[in-house]
């Protein structure tokens, strides 16, 4: 979140008295949730994975877009900035503002590239936000990928507080120190057991927050399968041994009743699986005609868009399929 946001965030929530906070990564924030039209109309290029797509447009284009899109701004250097057309089409605003006809604030906390960790925790970190306002509160979880574990970034602008590690070190420049972190947290912490365990400790802080603040819980991961509690289950119960060498062995206890017992630590009561998908990213492929293989992962498409466009060219989903689960969301909560 930015701290122009916060001004309209304190605004609406004097007029509703309630809000819906969307949690979550890239999924959540929006990230690559444009207009379809401009998609359709424009020619992007896509650079790298986790970097935002550039239009390849001329001046007049770029003059026209700025013109058309008021949520779009202008950088310094000159291009195109589109986060905040981006928020504009994330589910939770689109929930709010269309399906719900404005009766909540919306309140987007996603953070694209952060885990769970990050995102649970921006719940204490906007102070400025007026709380106290908010009589009724909705929270919708979408949790990101397991391996995901986050620092906080004390060198932080006006949102990125958070920089994320994961468990895949190989694609990295060799002599730096973030290559150094994340291999050590590849051999000498991270297991399919070690992460679970983080996430049931970092999910009983978003619960806690919740009964504080009488907050209604919804869950819908982003496009990790694995929040399932037969895989918690199996994988709490193994046995994990390393070598001095950062090798890890693995062997399964099947009798490993005390371990399993930390699977129904997990929310999994309010899970939401919209039309039946366990993920948001398996709801947009499914309803994308032109995809043959919808079993196939959502990465199929970086950098060249789904047929019908639910996916983006970064491999999120797109503005209907935000718009979608924002419809289904919406008749959920108003069950």
């Amino acid at each position: 979140m930015y701290k122009r946001q916060i001004v309209e965030i304190n605004q609406d929530l004097k007029r509703t008295k309630k809000a819906i906070i969307a949690l979550g990564c890239s999924f959540t924030q929006g990230q690559g949730a444009l207009d379809d039209k401009l998609y359709d109309h424009y020619k992007w290029k896509y650079i790298r994975e986790g970097e935002p797509l550039v239009p390849d447009i001329s001046k007049k284009e770029r003059d026209a877009i700025l013109k058309n899109y008021p949520d779009v701004t202008k950088q310094l250097t000159g291009d195109l900035d589109f986060t905040f057309l981006e928020y504009k089409n994330a589910y939770v605003n689109v929930l709010c503002k269309k399906y719900l006809q404005s009766e909540y604030t919306p309140i987007n906390l996603g953070m694209r590239g952060c885990g769970n960790r990050a995102t649970i925790k921006e719940l204490y970190l906007h102070p400025e936000i007026f709380w106290d306002y908010a009589e009724e509160i909705i929270v919708i979880f979408s949790p990101s990928g397991l391996e995901r574990f986050d620092f906080v970034n004390d060198t932080y602008d006006d949102h990125y507080r958070w920089v994320a590690m994961w468990p895949h070190y190989n694609s990295m420049e060799k002599k730096s120190a973030r290559r150094s972190l994340w291999e050590g947290y590849n051999k000498c912490i991270w297991s399919e057991k070690s992460e679970i365990i983080e996430q049931i400790c970092h999910v009983q802080e978003l619960i806690s927050w919740c009964k504080n603040k009488n907050a209604k819980l919804i869950i819908t991961p982003a496009f990790d399968k694995k929040y399932d509690r037969e895989y918690f289950r199996h994988m709490l119960g193994q046995e994990i041994i390393r070598d001095n060498n950062g090798h890890t062995f693995k062997k399964t206890l099947f009798n490993k009743h005390s371990d399993w017992k930390l699977a129904s630590l997990y929310p999994w009561n309010n899970f939401f699986y919209p039309d039946g998908y366990k993920t948001f990213s398996e709801l947009a492929l499914a309803n994308d005609d032109g995809v043959d293989d919808k079993t196939d992962h959502y990465f199929q498409f970086l950098g060249k868009r789904s047929p019908q466009g639910w996916i983006t060219p970064c491999a999120h989903p797109g503005q209907k399929a935000h718009d979608l689960f924002a419809k289904l969301l919406a008749n959920h909560i108003n069950l």
